[in-house]
């Protein structure tokens, strides 16, 4: 059973990648681009579920999760670029800084339950 304040996690990385996804949409990204974020933030949160469920993941799950870090990655790099580039308001630089360091546990979530799987 998945405890309260996972839920309530989940709800969180259900608004850091929905405010992401709008924000690529009102910058006119590439929509498979915008599709490879959206799906990335679902690996993680699935590392949530897996995580509180204790059942564990497969090998599967673990390139799955590596390829979502990958690109969250580069996603916050290219973030940080523009914002080097072009003036951006105080209120944004701290919705995506507290959006990307907010993804951490999950993404640590997931590891351990690939681990947990692995007999670790």
């Amino acid at each position: 059973m998945i405890p309260w304040y996972a839920w309530a996690y989940l709800l969180l990385l259900a608004l850091i990648a929905g405010h992401d996804f709008l924000g690529q949409l009102r910058g006119r990204s590439r929509p498979l681009a915008m599709l490879l974020r959206l799906a990335a933030m679902g690996v993680v949160m699935l590392g949530v579920v897996l995580f509180h469920l204790r059942q564990g993941a497969g090998m599967v799950y673990m390139l799955l999760l590596f390829l979502a870090v990958l690109v969250l990655a580069q996603t916050s790099v290219a973030a940080a670029q523009r914002m080097r580039e072009v003036p951006i308001p105080a209120r944004e630089r701290v919705a995506t800084a507290v959006g990307g360091l907010a993804t951490l546990p999950a993404i640590a979530m997931g590891a351990i339950s690939v681990w947990v799987r692995q007999g670790v």
